[in-house]
């Protein structure tokens, strides 16, 4: 389910490096494997953004539930954007993973209400 989050964010930043790659003068296989390494590392940076995300809602959640505060989905959903835009602000991230992390963390609500609400 994580890949195909991250699918888009992939697929923009493969395109951009095999183009690159592609119109640099070296052997294909040094310019396959450079692809290779590329796509992992921009498949890590995504997941890590969306750990990190994640980790902030859950924090924040605590700090909620031990000022005594109840919280809901809409409320859930109000602190995903919050966390989204602190995400938008980081020059590594495009809009579209910001959305996409923001999706992926509204489907988490049930999963993270049971552990952590």
């Amino acid at each position: 389910m994580k890949d195909n989050y991250f699918k888009g964010f992939l697929v923009g930043a493969a395109i951009g490096a095999v183009a690159g790659l592609l119109l640099a003068p070296q052997s294909g296989d040094k310019t396959r494997e450079e692809i290779k390494k590329l796509a992992l590392n921009a498949k890590d940076k995504a997941q890590d953004k969306y750990l990190q995300a994640r980790k902030n809602v859950e924090t924040k959640l605590l700090e909620i539930k031990e000022a005594g505060k109840k919280i809901d989905f809409e409320g859930y959903k109000k602190l995903v954007i919050q966390v989204v835009d602190e995400i938008k602000n980081d020059s590594d991230v495009t809009t579209q993973t910001a959305k996409e992390i923001g999706a992926k963390l509204n489907s988490d609500w049930n999963e993270i209400k049971s552990s952590i609400l």
